[in-house]
C-alpha cells in the first residue's frame, strides 16, 4: 500500500469569509488592552503634559559652586542666549534636534545642551528655567571660546529619567537671578559703556556691555538664507540717553520680543556684534549674552529716562484709565484708596473756583516742576493731607483747526503701539507689529493753538478726555470719525476763533494740562 504524505493546505484550515459588523468590531476595540494604562500613554503622545518622578535626591546648588563630574544637581537661572541645532538621524529613537542654552543666575553662567524629540521647548531671553541634571562637565575648546562659559550639561529628559528640563512662567515673580555678574550696589558694573562709546570702537573691547532700553518693535520677517532655508528676523529699536541703534534677533529667539514692552524694558547686551551699515546695528552671536531687565540702579535710571522721553514724545498720550476719576496711587488716594486724584465733582461744585491765565500757569509750574506750587487750589489736598493735584479754569481762544487737513491725512485719531505711532480714521485698527486690535483716540492735534491775553498753547500739547472732547464738539468720537467732510468742514469753520473756558487738572505724574471738561 503507497504512503500518502500530508499536503501543506491540509495543515491550514479553511478561511470563511465573514461580514463586518461594525458594533462588533468597536466592541473589540474597546475590549482590547495592549499592556499600558491611560497615563502612560498619555506620557508618550503628549511628554509636555508628563510629571516627572525623581529617583533620586537632587542638590541645589549655584552654578558657581559646580565641579565637573558626576553629581545630582538643581539648578535654576535665566536664559541669555539659546540656539538650535538640528540633526540629520533618522532613528526612531535619536534625538530630533539640540536645543544650546546659556543659563546665568547671580553668581555664574552654565551651558545646557538639550536635546528633544517630541517635546517643543518654547524658550525666550531672560525666562526662569530649572535643570536637574546628574552630571557635570567641561566644555572643549572649541566650546568654549564660542559660548564664553568653561561648564556644560546634556540632557535628553525624554530618554533619560535622572534629568529634567522646566520653565518657570507661572512660578517666576521677576526677581530671582537678576543680578548682573560682578555688579556692587553703589558701583559701576565693569565693561559698561553707552551706546555712542560703543558704535565709535567700544565694540572691540572684550566682554564689553552696553545698557539699552526697548524704544519699538519691528513687524516679524521671513526671509530665505543661502542654502534654501527659511529664516525669521525681527528688528527691535533700542535707545540710550547718548544714541540709538538697531538689534536685529533671528529665528527662535524672535519670540522673545513677545514679552518686551517698548519704553520699559531694559535690556543689558554683552559681547553684542556690531555691523555699521548708516544706522548702527547689533545682533546676537553664540558669545552674546543678553539679560532682560536686569536688577541695578542704571536700569532703573534709565526706564525713568525713557519714561519722560514717552511723555514728552507721545503722539496722543493716554489720559488717566477709567476717565476723569482715575489716575489712582498710594500717595494720592488717601486712607481709604478711593478717592481720585482729578475729580471733576469737587473740582466744579468747590467754594473756590479759581480762573487762571496762561502765563500764571507757566510761572507756578516752572517754579514748583512737582506742582506744590501754594496758589494752584487743590480742593482734595484737605482729604489727602498732601498737595500733588490741581484744578482750575482756563479762558481761550481758538485760533487755529485741522480737522479737514487730519480727516484728508486719515490721522483724524492716533495712538501708539510697540512704540510706533498709529493713525486712521477709525477709532481701532490692528497693530502691524503684534497683529493685536488697538483702540484709538481722537488726535489732540485737531485743536491748534489756543491763546489769551498772556500767551497760547501749542497744539497737541493737550490731554483731553472724552468727555471734554464731546463737549467741544458736540459729538462723540464715533460720531465724529463717521461724519462726511462737507460736516467736517462746516463744523471747522464754525469753531473757528470760539471761546471757551476749559476746566483742567494738573499732576506731576502726568506733566501735561489735563482736560476735565469744556463750556463755552
Amino acid at each position: 500500500m503507497t504512503l500518502q504524505f500530508p499536503s501543506i493546505q491540509s495543515f491550514f484550515e479553511k478561511e470563511i469569509p465573514v461580514k463586518k459588523d461594525r458594533t462588533h468590531a468597536a466592541d473589540l476595540q474597546i475590549d482590547m488592552n495592549d499592556g499600558f494604562s491611560e497615563e502612560e500613554v498619555e506620557a508618550a503622545l503628549r511628554p509636555t503634559l508628563h510629571r516627572w518622578n525623581p529617583r533620586n535626591e537632587y542638590e541645589d546648588s549655584d552654578i558657581s559652586s559646580l565641579v565637573p563630574g558626576p553629581g545630582c544637581r538643581a539648578l535654576q537661572g535665566r536664559v541669555v542666549n539659546f540656539y538650535q541645532q538640528q540633526t540629520l538621524s533618522k532613528k526612531p529613537q535619536a534625538a530630533r534636534g539640540c536645543l544650546k542654552i546659556v543659563i546665568k543666575d547671580d553668581t555664574g553662567t552654565l551651558m545646557v545642551r538639550l536635546w528633544y524629540a517630541k517635546i517643543d521647548y518654547k524658550l525666550r531671553l531672560g525666562q526662569l528655567v530649572s535643570v536637574w541634571t546628574p552630571h557635570i562637565s567641561t566644555s572643549d575648546l572649541g566650546s568654549l571660546s564660542l559660548q564664553g562659559t568653561s561648564l556644560v550639561t546634556s540632557i535628553f529628559p525624554e530618554r533619560d529619567s535622572s534629568c529634567y528640563f522646566m520653565v518657570q512662567d507661572n512660578s517666576d515673580t521677576g526677581t530671582l537671578c537678576k543680578t548682573p555678574l560682578g555688579y556692587v550696589d553703589g558701583k559701576q558694573l565693569a565693561s559698561l559703556m553707552t551706546l555712542k562709546s560703543f558704535v565709535e570702537g567700544g565694540h572691540e573691547v572684550d566682554d564689553g556691555k552696553i545698557l539699552v532700553c526697548v524704544k519699538s518693535i519691528g513687524g516679524r520677517k521671513k526671509l530665505i538664507d543661502k542654502k534654501g532655508n527659511p529664516i525669521e528676523k525681527v528688528d527691535v529699536n533700542v535707545f540710550d540717553d547718548t544714541s540709538q541703534a538697531t538689534f536685529t534677533l533671528w529665528n527662535h529667539v524672535t519670540d522673545s520680543v513677545a514679552s518686551w514692552r517698548p519704553s520699559h524694558t531694559i535690556l543689558l547686551i554683552t559681547s553684542a556684534a556690531f555691523r555699521d551699515g548708516g544706522r548702527p546695528g547689533i545682533s546676537m552671536t553664540s558669545t552674546t549674552q543678553v539679560e532682560v531687565d536686569p536688577d541695578m540702579r542704571d536700569a532703573e535710571w534709565l526706564r525713568a529716562f525713557a519714561k519722560r522721553m514717552t511723555k514728552k514724545e507721545h503722539v496722543n498720550q493716554p489720559f488717566p484709565e477709567d476717565g476723569m476719576r482715575a489716575l489712582r496711587s498710594p500717595v494720592a488716594t488717601g486712607t481709604d484708596g478711593n478717592k481720585p486724584v482729578f475729580d471733576i465733582e469737587t473740582a466744579t461744585t468747590a467754594q473756590n473756583r479759581i480762573l487762571f491765565n496762561i502765563a500764571d500757569i507757566d510761572e507756578f509750574v516752572r517754579a514748583s516742576p512737582s506742582g506744590s506750587h501754594p496758589l494752584f487750589y487743590n480742593p482734595q489736598a484737605p482729604l489727602r493731607g498732601t498737595a500733588e493735584t490741581y484744578t482750575g479754569y482756563l479762558n481761550v481762544l481758538v485760533t487755529e483747526l485741522s480737522i479737514t487737513r487730519l480727516y484728508q491725512r486719515k490721522m483724524l485719531c492716533c495712538t501708539e503701539c510697540c512704540g510706533v505711532p498709529l493713525y486712521t480714521n477709525t477709532l481701532t485698527t490692528t497693530c502691524k507689529q503684534c497683529d493685536t486690535e488697538i483702540p484709538l483716540r481722537l488726535n489732540p492735534r485737531l485743536i491748534g493753538s489756543l491763546l489769551d491775553e498772556t500767551g497760547s498753547l501749542a497744539g497737541g500739547k493737550l490731554i483731553w478726555s472724552a468727555h471734554a472732547w464731546e463737549q467741544l464738539l458736540g459729538r462723540t468720537a464715533a460720531q465724529l470719525v463717521g461724519s462726511s467732510a462737507h460736516a467736517l468742514r462746516y463744523l471747522e469753520q464754525r469753531m473757528l476763533f470760539l471761546r471757551m473756558t476749559l476746566l483742567f487738572g494738573w499732576s506731576a505724574e502726568v506733566g501735561r494740562l489735563v482736560v476735565l471738561g469744556v463750556s463755552m
